[in-house]
């Protein structure tokens, strides 16, 4: 089965879209980044994103992105990154859990003030229907 034919993301480059976001050159560039990313990361236990990001040139969003998917894990160095709201420290998502339980604790109160406000109207019972449906046979 043939895939469409896109702009790499990143190169710009045409190429056959089969289940990858880029072409094939910039795929293994990237695969190679993360090899050696998770190479400097073995060799340096203990090393920190801005570390890791001076020392290999790979980009944050990719460090993050190995982090969630356990690469690290993997080779025994559990990593983290911090909250986007309070700063402790996470593996997975944007937000720690504590964070993202009072966001949805301020939404669930901000509803119930919404709700208060404004009161459902009130509907009249609908008017009965003497047919069946829409249409009636009739027989002779």
């Amino acid at each position: 089965m043939a895939g469409k034919i896109k702009n790499c993301p990143v190169c710009g480059k045409l190429y056959n879209e089969i289940g990858r976001k880029m072409c094939p050159d910039c795929f293994d560039k990237q695969t190679e980044k993360e090899d050696e990313v998770v190479a400097y990361v073995r060799e340096n236990k203990g090393a920190k994103i801005p570390e890791i990001i001076e020392a290999t040139g790979a980009p944050e969003s990719l460090i993050k992105r190995l982090i969630r998917e356990g690469r690290f894990e993997q080779i025994g160095i559990k990593m983290t990154y911090p909250c986007e709201k309070c700063g402790e420290p996470i593996i997975m998502g944007k937000l720690c859990q504590s964070c993202q339980d009072k966001i949805k604790k301020d939404l669930q109160h901000t509803q119930a003030k919404f709700v208060a406000a404004n009161p459902a109207p009130k509907q009249e019972p609908a008017a009965q229907s003497k047919g069946k449906g829409m249409y009636s046979l009739k027989r002779s």
